[in-house]
């Protein structure tokens, strides 16, 4: 039902200690409706970590698909919030082979055009129990969010396959991962964008 962009962030990199981001699938079991309960059960070792999300208008191909070019197919953008890790002690490889430690997913507040919002500054608090937890900002992803999907455009362009019309592209977390527990409510707080929640 989507993509996901892992390991695009400054300090999920150093957190993770490796260099690359990485890209998976998002299933449609992973999806969780918005203020929806996630069973901890279900999950490995579950954190949280916010994101922007992008849903296309248009297909992307690389290879050569830059910033400019994402924006320009992005239909709409929206805050996310993306779940599970198994450990803290993964190799690329690892994390590669574990589908970017994806579990579930979910999406709301408002969607916004791309254009009516700086998606390089814009601010995000994620939120444990109503404290603050993390904070950033949208450039924290690669200097600016959509150049996580421009990289994954031309990751699949070498291979002969494009992102098409539609696709919804979790961009990578902000911030570091969060830990969360049974009866942990979390909400993500972006700057234009509204806000999000699970339990």
């Amino acid at each position: 039902v989507g993509y996901k962009a892992g390991l695009t962030s400054h300090a999920k990199m150093k957190q993770m200690n490796v260099e690359s981001p990485v890209f998976g699938f998002l299933v449609d079991y992973f999806s969780v409706p918005e203020g929806a309960a996630i069973k901890v059960s279900d999950l490995i070792h579950p954190k949280v970590e916010p994101e922007i999300v992008f849903v296309l208008k248009h297909a992307l191909k690389g290879p050569g698909c830059h910033i400019g070019d994402v924006l320009a197919a992005t239909d709409f953008v929206m805050p996310g919030i993306d779940s599970r890790y198994r450990d803290f002690k993964f190799d690329l490889k690892s994390v590669v082979a574990d589908n970017t430690s994806a579990a579930r997913f979910t999406i709301g507040g408002r969607a916004v055009r791309p254009e009516s919002v700086d998606l390089r500054t814009v601010g995000i608090v994620l939120e444990k129990n109503g404290q603050p937890v993390a904070l950033g900002a949208g450039a924290a992803v690669l200097g600016h969010p959509a150049a996580a999907i421009a990289m994954l455009a031309n990751h699949l362009g070498k291979r002969g396959k494009e992102l098409p019309a539609g696709s919804m592209i979790l961009s990578g977390g902000v911030t570091e991962a969060i830990a969360v527990a049974p009866g942990d409510n979390v909400t993500l707080r972006v700057q234009d964008m509204g806000s999000v929640s699970l339990r």
